[in-house]
């Protein structure tokens, strides 16, 4: 062979050889950007499950944690598509499958839990509510919810970040007043109703439970309406027939030593924000 045509194969094998490389590397690297993508997925996957799981805990209908389900299973499904290999998803896939079967069946009822005990407890419920709500502005921009379902759903989402704070407030009342500490559970009753009164929400069961809380405040009655606040393990106990009613009270602020501050939290990107703020 010539030294000629040695140095045109060799100058052939280098060639192949930095093309194999390049291949492999871009390989490589598109392996790598698939891995993180699928991780990535796997973490939001987690976080909506989580998600699931808290808000079907503070909202009455559970059209929203379906709407989050199907999403989840819709990421499951491009994830496997994206990488066949991927055994572990066939598991992912049946619990979000069984998830929705229990999620659609209407004899297994809602129970709800919107008491907290502290502030942050408060902070941590409503800020999932408002990650919902964020889920559901990115459905309703990708065509999969209209306009009129998104508003719909918001204010569901909104009367729960409002009950999770009121109610809480309601909650700790009522453990003031298995305490027998009048003025704190008045306290506590009197900030719920602020709440709710400088709110504008437009449900109407607002009115009812500001309405119910002033004959609280009277002692003209001792919890609320269980079909607004079914949560009522914390419900006062009757007092005898035969001891003096407490006069009515109004205390402006909540006691030192309380669990539950002040400080509320609202949904934001809203047309019409819901204000907790005393």
């Amino acid at each position: 062979m010539s030294a000629f045509a040695s140095l045109i194969l060799f100058v052939a094998l280098a060639a192949f050889s930095l093309i194999a490389v390049s291949w492999v590397n871009s390989r490589e690297i598109q392996r790598k950007v698939l891995s993180k993508k699928l991780k990535e997925l796997r973490q939001h996957i987690l976080n909506t499950e989580e998600l699931i799981l808290e808000v079907d805990q503070m909202v009455e209908s559970r059209a929203i944690s379906k709407l989050m389900n199907d999403e989840i299973i819709e990421m499951i499904l491009a994830m496997k598509n994206a990488n066949p290999e991927s055994g572990y998803l066939d598991a992912s896939h049946q619990t979000a499958i069984a998830r929705a079967d229990a999620l659609n069946d209407e004899s297994i009822p809602v129970v709800l839990d919107r008491l907290k005990e502290s502030d942050a407890q408060i902070a941590k419920g409503q800020k999932t509510l408002e990650n919902a709500a964020v889920i559901l502005r990115r459905q309703q921009t990708s065509g999969k919810l209209s306009f009129e379902e998104m508003n719909a759903f918001l204010s569901e989402l909104s009367w729960g970040h409002l009950m999770v704070e009121v109610l809480t407030h309601i909650g700790q009342g009522h453990k003031a007043q298995r305490r027998h500490d009048v003025l704190s559970a008045h306290a506590f009753y009197k900030k719920a109703q602020q709440l709710l009164m400088h709110s504008s929400h437009p449900d109407k069961r607002r009115h009812r439970l500001i309405k119910e809380l002033s004959e609280m405040l009277a002692n003209k009655r001792l919890a609320v309406s269980e079909d607004i606040m079914p949560e009522n393990h914390l419900n006062p106990e009757p007092q005898p027939e035969n001891k003096t009613e407490q006069s009515p009270l109004e205390v402006p602020t909540v006691g030192d030593g309380q669990e539950v501050t002040e400080d509320p939290e609202v949904i934001p990107g809203k047309n019409k924000k819901q204000s907790s703020k005393a």
